[in-house]
């Protein structure tokens, strides 16, 4: 039943992405989790300027969530190389060995100093946040930070590196730890 879910759940994520034309998919591995995002520009959606992402994240204990994000970036320029961001992000997913639901809207944002040159490099710290108010289902908390760097590799590929902790407290399991919190690689292909 919970592959079934799992492959529903990325059969919606294809059919809500292709259509969309995303502009870039990424994919992050680590030795027991994998994260796929397809990201596109929000005008999709009505307005313009920020980055919508769909994804899926998954690990060997079969729990799997997929997610939703908006992210609004100002881009770096050679005289204001640090950047800021601000967003948001839903969480919708199944914890298997807990046999809990997550169903949770965080408040997000990021903060990225870009490194100009020929191969440009980002040092980068992301986090998401959804308390008690926003979290449904099973879910009462969420905590989702990650920290990494990446590198042009090749024109429109982007190769990166990062630690990532995603947690959720659940009504009758506690504290479940989602990421195994090891270091991950990953490719970002714009197109």
């Amino acid at each position: 039943m919970k592959m079934m879910r799992l492959v529903l759940s990325c059969a919606l994520l294809a059919g809500v992405a292709l259509p969309a034309s995303a502009n870039d998919f990424e994919a992050a591995l680590s030795q027991d989790t994998a994260q796929f995002t397809f990201r596109s520009d929000s005008s999709l959606i009505g307005w313009g300027g920020a980055d919508l992402g769909f994804g899926l994240f998954y690990n060997d204990d079969s729990d799997y969530l997929l997610q939703l994000g908006l992210m609004q970036m100002r881009q770096p320029s050679e005289e204001n190389p640090l950047t800021f961001g601000v967003g948001v992000r839903a969480y919708a997913g199944s914890l298997d060995d807990a046999d809990q639901d997550v169903f949770a809207f965080a408040l997000g944002g990021e903060l990225r100093y870009t490194i100009p040159g020929t191969m440009p490099m980002a040092l980068y710290l992301r986090a998401h946040y959804a308390p008690e108010i926003t979290s449904f289902s099973d879910s009462d908390e969420v905590y989702d930070y990650n920290v990494g760097f990446q590198i042009e590799a090749l024109p429109q590929t982007t190769a990166f590196i990062g630690w990532r902790h995603l947690e959720i407290d659940t009504d009758d399991a506690g504290d479940v730890e989602l990421d195994d919190d090891r270091l991950h690689l990953g490719v970002r292909l714009t197109f």
